[in-house]
């Protein structure tokens, strides 16, 4: 059991790396857009208009890749003379906590009692793969259990996105989050029993193209090439729930994007601030760029 709860201290840091991948994974699909897709290529965004001293936007990937952590020269410049890091949310020991807390059943049902016993035994192996005994396994919930098996098996646990807050502590730069944990989360934990379940049913089926799906988002991803990265999930659609999907789309990406541009504008107004958030947030016509554009801002891709 011990090695049970050392595992799931690691899950909470993993929720939100996860939200890159769950698109694919759970067939979310940007095939609506059209081909020639607004904001499309490009990881850095210079973005002026609100300030004396222009500011950053950049996309990321939540990837422990050698590849993605080495910032080319450019990035690493625009970071080290900005006065401000911003990510999605900050992750401190309270956030952290109320992750795990969120995570787990509190009511007396568990995993086991929910799942039919052909699901139960391919999550349970899944997760032994994690670190995961099978005596810890029932505490967790089913949206739990599919975002940690969307992800490779960790093993430095530093993402990008924490590579950089790291950076900004280093530099002693002022540090902020445009979410807060429950609100990622939410999305999550709010939906039907039955849904989380269908969530992780689907996810255990896409297992075996795991390692395809992440090496094409990172061939993508490193081309700085959103529109690729956005198709990726294309593939997938006919293999996940089609409805559930698309719910989660609006809430993952459309919703998130809508409220990111708002908490955005005071460090867009107060300028030379570097904005960090997932790279699919930021193309097409619902995309923050887009966003950020109609709200007057001048946008202009540095890599």
């Amino acid at each position: 059991m011990a090695k049970g709860f050392k595992a799931m201290k690691r899950l909470p840091q993993r929720c939100l790396s996860t939200v890159f991948l769950l698109g694919a994974l759970l067939g979310f699909t940007y095939a609506a857009q059209a081909a020639d897709m607004p904001y499309s290529q490009g990881l850095l965004w210079k973005i002026e208009g609100g300030a004396a001293r222009p500011s950053y936007l950049f996309g990321t990937m939540h990837s422990e890749d050698a590849r993605v952590l080495n910032l080319p020269p450019v990035v690493q410049t625009a970071f080290d003379k900005s006065n401000i890091y911003v990510m999605e949310a900050l992750l401190d020991e309270n956030a952290m906590a109320l992750m795990s807390s969120t995570m787990l059943f509190s009511d007396g049902r568990n995993l086991q009692q929910i799942l039919s016993p052909a699901s139960y035994a391919k999550t349970v192996a899944a997760m032994q793969a994690y670190g995961m005994p099978e005596a810890a396994l029932p505490l967790l919930k089913p949206w739990a259990v599919a975002v940690t098996l969307a992800m490779p098996k960790p093993k430095t646990g530093v993402v990008l996105d924490l590579s950089l807050l790291q950076k900004a502590q280093a530099q002693a730069k002022q540090t902020a989050g445009l979410e807060t944990v429950v609100e990622q989360l939410g999305a999550l934990d709010n939906l039907p029993l039955s849904e989380q379940v269908t969530m992780l049913e689907d996810t255990l089926r896409q297992l075996p193209q795991l390692e395809r799906l992440l090496a094409a988002m990172h061939n993508a991803y490193l081309a700085r090439d959103l529109k690729t990265l956005s198709k990726i999930s294309d593939e997938q659609i006919a293999q996940g729930d089609r409805a559930l999907g698309k719910k989660l789309m609006n809430q993952l990406v459309t919703l998130r994007n809508q409220r990111m541009v708002e908490r955005m504008l005071p460090y867009l107004k107060q300028g030379n601030a570097f904005i960090a958030i997932g790279a699919l947030h930021l193309p097409g016509d619902q995309g923050v760029l887009k966003l950020l554009s109609e709200r007057g801002f001048r946008l202009s891709a540095v890599y």
